[in-house]
């Protein structure tokens, strides 16, 4: 658990040095290519389910 807490502090503060020191359109792209990212995964894995589901 202490290992936990120091991880999300240091996480925590090496965010907030990103945040401060790179603008703002950076975070913004890098947010929306994480979305697309989880979304195109959900979307194979949804795909690769229907093979196993006799529709």
């Amino acid at each position: 658990m202490f290992k936990f807490l120091i991880g999300f502090f240091v996480g925590l503060f090496a965010g907030f040095l990103l945040g401060h020191l790179l603008p703002m359109q950076v975070l913004l792209f890098a947010g929306m290519g994480l979305v697309v990212l989880a979304m195109s995964l959900l979307i194979l894995f949804h795909l690769g389910l229907q093979d196993f589901q006799e529709y």
